[in-house]
């Protein structure tokens, strides 16, 4: 290998074999078939922004910022697509150093949706406990620390394969790059007034509703598990995989669409606590969701056992699965359930503020009254809509929730030997604990189609 050096520019060249002719070509194809060797010189041409960009990687001055990340992660996609417009991915001699760009690009756009985070944190300034908030930032530091290890472990396999295949690779001087964060402390005056358009509470409950929902599904789907990596693989692709994480992002970017419309222009005050959150809960977890997206993308594309190709490289032979797993497991779909979850207890307060509070009058149980599995159907339904909900015995309000409150109230019921309870909460809970009631609290097990979501929450505890 032969290294030149200027002022300005760093020039690599490698003294390899000719790359071999396409086996594949025929004289009916469709396209024009450049041979390898003439596929050198446009990738040269073509390939000069990428390794520029990346230079102070290449110089070991690692310079990864939240703007280098934003930089990377477009110039990848750019060279992925160069390669992708010439059959790069069908062909044995290119095929891997694909591979390379596209999981350079992966890894960037997950370090660059962490970095984000990490910047904007005490803008956000979510409402949790101290310790949450000191634990986040500190794995959130170690865990952007092993990005950047990735991503330039990369980067010079990139550089490695594309000499090994023949080709000169100009890398711009490192110390002309500098890039400063995107974020910065200095702001100017919140002054745009908004006054004039309120929102409605209809709206304010649909977004709230509408995250109670995705919170529910990523509970249920038990992405807070911090499951080990040889446990985690096995979720992927059956139950963890890169289409189900997008939904669910989607979901929340739908949301934060909504938010920004209906809620956040609207001149909100400062009282308005719960509402002024809500963002926060929206945000932090979508962008955690988009980076365990990108990096199942990388591992199922690039790194799983099933991916097969005739090329001579292997990008698990220099990434560890196992540290890529435990990124996507531990530190983002974690942190995305623990944040989604804070948020859902804003969502129901502000669901509860909002619902048309009533009282009902249905039966007690028949013929041992509120013993457990009646209080466990009727915490389900109040839990299936998310508002406050009480049992009222004697004017004592009881916690619907609550298993052990319902139980003491059963109690309390069967003393005074009452026929009938009132339930106090939301008209569509209400409506749901009158069915309920009315088939005798499922007793004899059958369960009205109405309330299936009763005998789907059962199966899953079960």
């Amino acid at each position: 290998m032969l290294v030149m050096v200027s002022e300005s520019e760093v020039t690599i060249k490698s003294e390899g074999s000719s790359p071999n002719q396409n086996p594949f070509a025929t004289p009916h194809s469709l396209h024009t078939i450049i041979l390898e060797e003439q596929f050198i010189k446009p990738l040269e041409e073509n390939a000069v922004p990428f390794f520029g960009l990346v230079s102070v990687v290449v110089a070991d001055k690692r310079n990864f910022t939240n703007q280098f990340y934003f930089n990377l992660m477009n110039e990848a996609e750019k060279l992925e697509i160069f390669l992708d417009d010439h059959g790069a991915k069908e062909n044995i001699t290119w095929y891997y150093f694909r591979e390379i760009i596209a999981s350079i690009r992966n890894c960037a756009i997950a370090a660059f949706q962490l970095s984000h985070i990490l910047n904007r944190y005490h803008d956000y300034g979510p409402a949790e406990p101290a310790q949450y908030g000191a634990e986040f930032l500190d794995q959130g530091a170690a865990t952007i620390g092993v990005l950047n290890d990735i991503v330039a472990t990369l980067i010079n396999e990139a550089v490695e394969e594309i000499i090994r295949r023949g080709c000169n690779v100009w890398l711009a001087s490192p110390e002309g790059a500098n890039f400063k964060e995107i974020a910065t402390s200095a702001k100017l005056p919140r002054n745009v007034q908004m006054n004039d358009y309120k929102t409605s509470d209809k709206m304010v409950m649909h977004i709230a509703e509408n995250y109670r929902r995705i919170a529910l599904k990523i509970h249920r789907d038990q992405y807070g598990k911090k499951t080990p990596p040889e446990e985690f693989e096995k979720l992927i692709p059956t139950r963890i995989n890169e289409t189900k994480v997008k939904i669910l992002e989607s979901s929340l970017h739908n949301l934060q669409s909504e938010y920004d419309t209906h809620i956040r222009m609207t001149g909100l005050k400062t009282t308005d606590a719960d509402l002024l959150s809500m963002r926060t809960f929206i945000s932090i977890p979508m962008h955690l969701l988009e980076m365990a997206r990108w990096l199942i993308h990388f591992y199922e594309r690039h790194e799983g056992e099933t991916v097969q190709h005739g090329g001579h490289g292997d990008i698990s032979r220099i990434v560890d699965k196992k540290i890529v797993l435990g990124l996507i497991s531990s530190f983002s779909l974690f942190f995305a359930h623990r944040y989604i979850m804070m948020g859902k207890r804003v969502a129901e307060q502000i669901m509860s503020r909002l619902a048309h509070v009533t009282r009902i009058t249905v039966a007690v149980p028949k013929p041992v009254g509120f013993h457990a599995r009646p209080a466990y159907y009727i915490t389900i339904v109040v839990e299936e809509h998310g508002t406050d909900a009480f049992l009222i015995i004697d004017g004592r309000k009881f916690d619907a929730r609550s298993v052990l409150d319902i139980l003491e109230a059963g109690g309390i019921a069967a003393d005074m030997e009452l026929e009938t309870v009132e339930f106090e909460g939301d008209e569509r809970t209400l409506a749901d604990l009158k069915i309920l009631a009315e088939s005798n609290y499922c007793e004899n097990e059958q369960i009205p189609k109405e309330l299936n979501y009763i005998r789907i929450a059962r199966n899953i505890m079960t």
